[in-house]
């Protein structure tokens, strides 16, 4: 047996005995994703009381496993730890449970599944006027009202309907940048998160994709004083955005 440490996953929401084998597999794969370094954590044994998986790190690879989770509890990290940890935490909530990761050596907790603690109340039906951002890419239909479809950061959005002489104008932006006015309905789920379920468009302006040089010439007819590091700042701010947006989750 190689040298490493033993740590435990507690599951407060099963006891080995009533806990399903294919929800404890869906528990250990999503588990493992989150840690990563799969060649180098084993696991030990099942223990009894609440659902108690008992693995072992490998000593070369806890620093690694370590950072990762750390980063992870921070809303940061690798994306495939990320979501491994919000879909343990959708399960447990699923499950009316919790769950803690320690350390068994130093009877630490590492990371908390706050489970159905953090579970959110389902709100349904909020209606409010907005606009909503995104690339025209689809408009048809024989109904009254027309079903719109866009593309906004990367995601299709569904859910837009417009009269026909909206949906018409509309048609003439196919694959442009647009901003839709109107009233939309909004539902959040369990996890905190708001939902589109409904958005009628009233009217909507078309978008402009400016390039950061041709948006600092037009800065640069407004009457105000310009200078000499204007330029090099604004750029580097730009710099920094990128980066940062670049390194999110």
């Amino acid at each position: 047996m190689s040298d490493g440490n033993e740590f435990r996953l507690k599951i407060e929401a099963y006891t080995p005995e009533t806990m399903p084998m294919e929800r404890l597999a869906g528990y250990l794969a999503e588990f493992a994703r989150m840690l990563g370094e799969s060649a180098s954590v084993h696991f030990v044994r099942l223990e009894p009381g609440s659902t108690s998986i008992v693995h072992r790190i490998d000593t070369e690879a806890i620093p690694k496993v370590k950072n990762r989770t750390s980063a992870v509890r921070r809303g940061l990290g690798p994306r495939d730890s990320v979501r491994a940890y919000r879909r343990i935490n959708k399960m447990l909530i699923e499950d009316n449970g919790s769950a803690v990761w320690r350390e068994e050596k130093t009877e630490a907790d590492i990371i908390v599944f706050p489970g159905k603690a953090a579970a959110e109340e389902l709100i349904t039906g909020i209606t409010q006027t907005g606009s909503i951002d995104g690339e025209v890419v689809r408009v048809g239909g024989l109904q009254s009202l027309v079903p719109i479809m866009l593309r906004s950061e990367n995601q299709e959005l569904s859910g837009c309907w417009a009269d026909r002489t909206v949906a018409k104008a509309l048609a003439g932006h196919l694959f442009e940048p647009v901003r839709l006015f109107g009233t939309g309905r909004w539902n959040r789920n369990d996890e905190g998160t708001w939902k589109l379920d409904f958005f009628r468009v009233a009217s909507f302006g078309a978008l402009r994709e400016v390039s950061l040089s041709g948006a600092l010439n037009e800065l640069r007819t407004i009457p105000m004083e310009w200078d000499e590091h204007a330029f090099e700042e604004l750029t580097s701010m730009r710099g920094d955005h990128e980066e940062s947006a670049v390194g999110g989750v």
